[in-house]
């Protein structure tokens, strides 16, 4: 110590003697990290209680029916800062708070699928199915006939077709089954037994349509009655619900003041009327049933497990990844999980994939099965 320092020799602080920090400075370091132990577990907890709201609640309340076709990689932002931080103060004990966090965030959240063995394909004959809404071929009818002959599907299920006519003629040279009508097109190498459209159904007051049909096929596999389904989309309701800019209307608080509420909730509420009288009639068939199409139901939905959970899912029985199918046209890639094919009765899933084409806002869906 300097004698202009101020200090008589001999009288250096406390903590410059010890070698200690000040106890202000131990006393933040100790709050900081009572703080991170408490963001590590905290976090966590966070993402179970929103499996839970998503599971449980699902499309009961607009806000969770909003949050629910949002990007979940989005509740993985502070994983990475908490990770980093935890292991700069030395709190590596506590990593193991973020393997919850992780395995959250990867299977219920986000819909991860691991690449188990598929199951094996047995001697016999499969028929193979491809999905697809090709968002009125605006992306070009030559596009999308030119996806779906990539997989070479026995049966083609397309819906939002708009204007048929080009799709039926290019699909023509391979498909000597044709059926369309509305949205949807059906096209099979295999002959139809018979088609019906559903009867209207009451909602509010005037009659909509369940937004599905029903063939009986005649394939190798025996009579296969296939539903071509594409239940209402949320979207509209979304973009009314953005209004002036996301941004702006998060910043205005107007996001929160409830003012679509009514349009989401009864956008919701037709959904699963529509996907109900499905389920209703597709439980009944006593021949195997495929149900395939754009179901507009994101994983974790509750009116998917209330009404369709007793189907087995063929991207979660043959497939890997995250199988996400849409927004195919925005960003790098689809954050959503909707285009599904999914069976009932003595089939099995030998085969899953998904599409890759630029073709529609959507990617296809293709699965094989087997009885």
């Amino acid at each position: 110590m300097r004698p202009d320092d101020g200090v008589a020799p001999g009288r250096e602080p406390a903590a410059a003697r010890t070698g200690r920090p000040p106890k202000t400075a131990r006393s933040n370091a100790r709050w900081t990290i009572a703080t991170l132990k408490a963001v590590a577990l905290l976090y966590p907890a966070v993402l179970l209680a929103i499996v839970l709201v998503f599971r449980d609640i699902g499309e009961r309340w607009w806000v969770v029916t909003v949050a629910l076709y949002l990007p979940r990689l989005a509740f993985g932002v502070p994983l990475p800062f908490v990770l980093l931080a935890l292991w700069g103060l030395g709190l590596r004990r506590w990593l193991w708070t973020q393997l919850a966090s992780v395995i959250l965030l990867l299977f219920p959240l986000m819909g991860l699928t691991l690449p188990w063995p598929p199951p094996s394909r047995r001697s016999g004959p499969a028929v193979r199915i491809l999905s697809y809404n090709v968002n009125s071929a605006e992306g070009g009818a030559d596009a999308i006939v030119n996806q779906i002959a990539e997989y070479s599907p026995d049966i083609v299920l397309l819906q939002e077709v708009g204007r048929a006519e080009d799709l039926e003629r290019l699909l023509a040279r391979s498909y000597p089954e044709m059926s369309s009508a509305g949205q949807f097109l059906v096209a099979s190498r295999y002959p139809f037994l018979s088609t019906n459209d559903p009867d209207k159904a009451p909602h509010p007051g005037r009659l909509r349509s369940p937004r599905f049909r029903r063939h009986v096929i005649d394939t190798p596999l025996g009579r296969l009655v296939v539903y071509n389904v594409h239940p209402v989309s949320p979207r509209d309701d979304f973009v009314a619900l953005r209004g002036h800019g996301l941004l702006h209307e998060l910043l205005s608080g107007r996001l929160f003041s409830g003012d679509s509420a009514p349009l989401i909730e009864s956008n919701a509420a037709l959904r699963a009327a529509q996907v109900d009288a499905l389920a209703s009639q597709a439980e009944g068939e006593t021949d195997p049933v495929v149900v395939a199409g754009d179901t507009n139901l994101p994983g974790l939905s509750k009116v998917f497990a209330e009404h369709l959970s007793a189907f087995a899912d063929g991207f979660q029985k043959a497939g890997s990844g995250f199988g996400y199918t849409y927004p195919n046209d925005r960003g790098p890639s689809p954050w959503m999980r909707i285009d599904r094919i999914l069976a009932k009765g003595p089939l099995r899933f030998v085969r899953f994939e998904v599409g890759k084409s630029r073709a529609s806002d959507h990617q296809c869906v293709v699965a094989e099965v087997q009885r």
